[in-house]
């Protein structure tokens, strides 16, 4: 018996390190987006996005359906609108198991000045389990490339260009597209211990570079998380028709502190390896049937028809601010995959 015991004593004394070093896995969201584009060679025809979302906890797809905005006679205008439905389940972690939980209802319009009310989105559940039905509204605002944009876009588009620019004494190409966040919440996607989250800031891209900077706040259960970091658009190397978005967004640190981490790579995918607190991700994007189009008077060329996917991974960050991150960019599919 004594034997026995300092055998299993030493078991013990062996699995204890081995315990110590395991490690929780980094939070992770699957995106997937097929986006199809007709109106960018017919104004009169809609656009749609599906997209996918997927974690340990909840599966959802959003399906948005866009028309074009635009002036006809130099007076008419009509607002671009986007019809939001789609759903979500939760997984049962017991048995995997696929709960219907979420049900998206409602739309945005973007005004002439690019002016987009977040308040007219819902969320309705689905009573599972205890937990009886209810509804949320989402709330705050978006400006969706705006025609005068707003100031807080525009101090950051300052700082990209001042960057670009690096002493030369002229730009090629000093166009932009800007996204602004004003306290845009985007509820629960069904668990009772998500609270939702409230995103403010910036987005602005850049065509010098192709690349898009990203200056974000978001507040998730009582906590702020402050964001920086740029998204460059490439080729996939040796792919023919497939170019990347290689996120990098990081929380303040010692080494990466102000407008400086906006600019934290000058390699499209060294950061993806790199050990740093924030979220990343990678979303490549086959492209098909492309056309060109006029964007702020150069003709440019674009695919109107896109099927991305891709993974966002946090790094000491909550897997519901991963999560509402790739809802925000779900929302935006028009924005980050078309023109």
């Amino acid at each position: 018996m004594k034997f026995k015991s300092i055998y299993l004593m030493s078991l013990v004394a062996i699995c204890l390190p081995m315990a110590a070093h395991a490690q929780t896995p980094p939070p992770t969201v699957t995106f997937g987006a097929v986006a199809t584009m007709p109106s960018l060679k017919d104004a009169s025809k809609k656009d749609t996005f599906v997209v996918t979302l997927g974690d340990a906890q909840v599966k959802t797809q959003l399906e948005l359906t866009c028309s074009a905005g635009y002036t006809t006679l130099l007076i008419v205008r009509s607002d671009k609108a986007c019809a939001v439905a789609g759903n979500g389940s939760i997984v049962n972690p017991s048995n995997q198991q696929l709960l219907p939980r979420t049900q998206y209802a409602g739309g945005y319009v973007v005004k002439s000045d690019g002016y987009t009310d977040g308040s007219t989105l819902s969320i309705n559940y689905l009573a599972v389990g205890k937990v009886g039905p209810s509804t949320s509204p989402f709330a705050g605002s978006m400006s969706l490339k705006p025609e005068v944009t707003s100031t807080g876009a525009a101090a950051l588009r300052d700082v990209v260009l001042k960057q670009i620019d690096a002493g030369s004494t002229e730009l090629i190409d000093q166009r932009v597209d800007t996204v602004d966040l004003s306290r845009l919440y985007i509820p629960s996607a069904g668990l009772p211990s998500d609270e939702g989250c409230t995103w403010s800031g910036n987005m602005v891209f850049a065509y010098q570079t192709e690349s898009w900077f990203l200056n974000l706040t978001v507040n998730c259960a009582g906590k702020d998380y402050v964001f920086k970091g740029n998204m460059p658009w490439t080729d996939s190397p040796a792919v023919a028709n497939q170019t990347q978005y290689d996120l990098t967004l990081t929380l303040p640190s010692a080494e990466s502190m102000g407008d400086d981490a906006l600019f934290a790579t000058g390699d499209a995918n060294s950061d993806l390896f790199a050990t740093v607190d924030g979220i990343t991700a990678q979303i490549t994007m086959k492209e098909s049937n492309h056309v060109t189009i006029d964007v702020d008077g150069v003709p440019t060329e674009t695919p109107s028809q896109v099927d991305a996917s891709g993974t966002f991974t946090g790094t000491n960050v909550p897997l519901e601010v991963v999560r509402s991150l790739a809802t925000l960019f779900g929302l935006l599919s028009s924005n980050l995959f078309g023109a």
